[in-house]
């Protein structure tokens, strides 16, 4: 892998709301630092957010695994099975 000697910058839209097509304001910007942090920032906003490059890691983790948990259950559910809550923990903070 290239390890970075300057930030890189792109550009990306990002749907939040139910809108057929996108506007400016759901551009956000995503900068790579060298130092092993991640940047997101608003379309035309000076205030960005950073997180070290393993804590976004953990975050996707963590929200796929809640995915997959949540699919398992509605897949039971739709059996006609009983599905317990699940429990407090690292997943479900």
């Amino acid at each position: 892998m290239t390890h970075l000697t300057k930030k890189v910058a792109r550009r990306t839209t990002l749907f939040l709301d139910n809108r057929v097509h996108a506007r400016s304001r759901d551009q956000i910007t995503v900068t790579l630092y060298p130092n092993n942090t991640i940047g997101f920032r608003a379309h035309k906003c000076r205030r960005e957010v950073r997180l070290d490059l393993s804590v976004a890691y953990k975050l996707a983790i963590q929200s796929a695994a809640r995915d997959e948990q949540k699919r398992k259950a509605d897949e039971a559910r739709a059996l006609g099975k009983r599905v317990r809550k699940p429990r407090r923990g690292l997943l479900h903070p």
